[in-house]
């Protein structure tokens, strides 16, 4: 295969940082523009961080003109984390989704993350999902309602718009997650697409420590502060805190700041499971990156998804229901008082990671989406 020159333009939880340590041990030039996944500080080769003043878009835009003529360009291949690759406005993004689309190759989508058609097809009348943080039964949910989420900014007409020329401009859509494989299937049928999963960088992290029969279960809630209704983690805390009312001598829970990448690695490699999210269908980049060492996620491990990626064995994630909280609050208990269970899931997971979300093996799936 020749050496491809690829630019992964934009980032979130630290995603396209692995897949350019997969892409780069398979021998291809990558380079990394992004801003950093904003508080992570993730690593980068060329920062878009947008510093947040009165004038900070003119200026990032002035930054991004600049680099568009002599840095981004001239590439085989332009991955893009989603249609909002860098914080600027759709008006603003269109301009250099077309500078994109004449100085390069082709151009994809890493489908990662909320945008507007995904807002859009979840609220409305026939949602490619049984549940997600917007619908509460045919209803809009409390979160869709409140103001974070900002449900009017993603219906807006222009932003819209903006999303569905992005969409019809690329080349593919390389899925992250099973939710958003389907969602982006209903919404744009025409585009070709494949799965690629979630890449974790596994030579960087902790080793896997053992963990003492007599130690309490410690568990880390480490959601970030402005995303705890969007991930379910307000619903999912009371289930934690009484856990540790009703077993005090077997439990811990653990609930530091938010966290810098490196400090939220360390965090996450002492703990024996961590609270994630409780809508996902599918172990998002949290609940991966504790898998591989270890650590058993509270996170999204839907039967749909292990169909769908072909996995009939490895069942190493805590899956919550969001329909059957007390359900989902029994099952927990059971999993804490059971160590053995807890041992055998926590023995699968990083087997999980190695299999289904290596960095190469998911690197390959993108170079052969590209190649085919």
């Amino acid at each position: 295969m020749n050496r491809m020159k690829i630019l992964l333009l934009g980032d979130a939880s630290n995603y396209h940082v692995a897949l350019a340590k997969g892409l780069r041990t398979l021998g291809h030039d990558v380079t990394v523009a992004s801003n950093g996944s904003k508080w992570m500080k993730t690593p980068r080769d060329i920062d878009l961080y947008r510093h947040e003043h009165m004038l900070s878009g003119a200026l990032l835009y002035a930054r991004m003109s600049t680099v568009l003529a002599s840095r981004l360009k001239g590439y085989d291949i332009v991955q893009m984390v989603s249609p909002g690759f860098v914080d600027l406005r759709p008006s603003l993004l269109e301009r250099i989704l077309r500078r994109l689309r004449r100085d390069n190759g082709a151009l994809y989508l890493s489908a990662l993350g909320t945008d507007a058609a995904f807002v859009r097809n979840l609220i409305g009348p026939h949602p490619a999902l049984g549940f997600s943080e917007w619908r509460e039964g045919n209803a809009l949910s409390p979160w869709a309602k409140s103001p974070e989420a900002q449900l009017d900014k993603w219906l807006k007409k222009k932003l819209q718009q903006y999303n569905d020329l992005f969409y019809n401009t690329v080349d593919g859509v390389v899925s992250a997650l099973y939710e958003y494989h389907k969602v982006i299937e209903a919404e744009y049928p025409h585009v070709p697409m494949v799965y690629g999963g979630i890449p974790v960088d596994r030579d960087p992290l902790p080793a896997m420590r053992i963990r003492p029969d007599g130690e309490k279960v410690k568990i880390l809630y480490a959601v970030h502060r402005s995303r705890v209704a969007e991930k379910g983690a307000d619903k999912l805390r009371p289930l934690l805190d009484r856990l540790v009312e009703e077993m005090p001598q077997d439990v811990e829970i653990v609930a530091p700041p938010n966290m810098p990448y490196l400090d939220f690695i360390r965090a996450l490699a002492d703990a024996d499971m961590v609270c994630d999210q409780l809508y996902s269908y599918t172990p998002a980049t949290t609940a991966l990156l504790g898998m591989a060492m270890g650590v058993v996620p509270i996170s999204g491990g839907e039967e749909l998804f292990y169909d769908f990626i072909g996995e009939d064995t490895l069942r190493p994630v805590f899956n919550p229901d969001p329909r059957d909280l007390e359900g989902t609050y029994a099952r927990l208990r059971a999993l804490v008082a059971d160590r053995a269970a807890l041992r055998r899931m926590s023995a699968e997971a990083p087997a999980f990671v190695e299999r289904h979300n290596d960095a190469v093996t998911v690197a390959r799936r993108f170079i052969d989406f590209w190649t085919r």
